[in-house]
């Protein structure tokens, strides 16, 4: 039986079912580390950005302004480029401006500019729940028997341990 002759090599193939996702939590802290970072260098990038004509133009201006995000940034050139482009790219406030810019790169490429925005909003309107109070069953030496309120004694308000418990914690 003849085999079916491939031009790929098994290392190119392409894998089967929808490609991996990134991780929502690193696209959406990425983000918030450029929303955070970009204000500093804004004043003097924003503009040089704005008028970019060429990846070349925006390897540059990162260069020249942004120097401490500079290698991080010098990658992403021909991204930052299509993000300034873009027809929804906020043309009036500097703040809008970082925003989009920032959410849209969080993805890194792995996703598009404009799914990268769609997963940061969506994280920051999920509701987070966390607890915030832990009870548990004691007995105090008041006569109280019952959950406990914040590590005490609901009755008498006593949060010290008896000798036998403190022994038995530490050993």
């Amino acid at each position: 039986m003849a085999q079916k002759k491939s031009s790929e090599t098994p290392e190119e193939k392409k894998g089967r079912g929808r490609p991996r996702r990134m991780d929502r939590s690193i696209l959406l802290g990425q983000a918030d580390h450029y929303r955070l970072a970009f204000p500093q260098f804004w004043s003097k990038l924003g503009p040089r950005l704005l008028a970019a004509h060429s990846s070349e133009e925006i390897v540059r201006a990162v260069s020249d302004e942004a120097v401490g995000m500079s290698g991080s940034l010098v990658q992403f050139s021909e991204l930052i480029l299509k993000i300034i482009r873009d027809a929804k790219f906020p043309r009036a406030r500097p703040a809008s401006q970082i925003h989009f810019l920032a959410d849209s790169l969080g993805g890194q490429g792995f996703v598009t500019p404009r799914r990268s925005r769609e997963i940061c909003a969506e994280e920051r309107t999920r509701a987070r729940h966390v607890i915030v109070r832990r009870e548990y069953y004691i007995e105090c030496s008041c006569g109280y028997e019952g959950p406990a309120r914040d590590g005490a004694c609901r009755n008498c308000g006593t949060g010290e341990l008896s000798w036998d418990l403190r022994v038995k914690e530490n050993e």
